[in-house]
């Protein structure tokens, strides 16, 4: 096994609509960043995908076929599940359920790729793809348990893979948005950059959850996996860029080479 690389993405539109300055810049870096991955294939974990109360679903459809929409532009893709991937994480990782939907063989065998999986994969020419949806428990050192059992997965496949974690921070940054203001959505973000920066996420690991329910973010319970996935791979993560779209926060960060 080769791992290509490990990234946090977020997955608002603006990263590909582009309405301003900061989401510009945002996108550029991310290009930047990925242009040069040859990963085979791709594993992303997303908070929109489907989701299960006791464990984290992975997607073993043969096909992941997805539509979004986003302004004037139409994003729409069919991916082939990487299904000898999917069983190594499914045999490696206690906390995980295979998913299946209408047949698990021919054309339709096919799950819907949602939009938190849809944005980030825009940056990449991926071969194959394993989705897995996000697993919102209490239970935070499972999710870091998972993030190393997931590395373990990898270091049993023969090919280059790249994995995503796709994760938007705290959506309470602005009082006229969806979630309303809270001064918690600024003290959750600025962990979350402490943490990656300072390659420490014990701060991150012990927050409040008063303070995680109020800043709303759906990157938490990633960053948990991701800190697990690091940790046991030795990697240091690398800061790139942060910026506040209107209500919600944006990290991109990636592995150092």
């Amino acid at each position: 096994m080769v791992l290509e690389r490990a990234y946090i993405i977020p997955h608002g539109d603006e990263i590909l609509s582009l309405p301003n300055k900061e989401s510009k810049e945002m996108n550029e870096i991310i290009k930047k960043s990925t242009n040069k991955d040859t990963a085979d294939s791709f594993v992303i974990i997303s908070p929109h995908s489907l989701r299960l109360n006791r464990c984290i679903p992975v997607i073993n459809t043969k096909y992941l076929s997805g539509y979004y929409k986003i302004g004037k532009s139409i994003i729409r893709k069919k991916y082939e599940s990487d299904r000898e991937l999917n069983r190594i994480i499914l045999s490696k990782c206690i906390d995980t359920d295979e998913v299946n939907f209408i047949t698990s063989e021919g054309k339709l065998s096919s799950f819907p790729v949602d939009f938190g999986s849809l944005i980030p994969l825009q940056f990449f020419k991926p071969k194959k793809v394993s989705i897995l949806g996000q697993w919102r428990t209490e239970n935070r050192e499972g999710l870091i348990n998972f993030g190393k059992s997931l590395f373990h997965s990898i270091e049993e496949s023969d090919k280059k893979i790249t994995v995503i974690f796709s994760a938007d921070q705290a959506h309470t940054h602005n009082s006229k948005g969806p979630y309303g203001y809270s001064p918690d959505a600024r003290k959750y973000d600025e962990l979350v950059i402490k943490a990656l920066k300072s390659n420490d996420f014990d701060e991150l690991i012990g927050i409040e959850r008063e303070i995680i329910e109020n800043a709303k973010p759906d990157s938490y319970w990633n960053m948990l996996s991701f800190y697990g996935f690091i940790r046991e791979a030795s990697l240091k993560p690398v800061f790139r860029y942060y910026y506040v779209q209107e209500y919600f926060g944006m990290i991109f960060a990636d592995t150092a080479p």
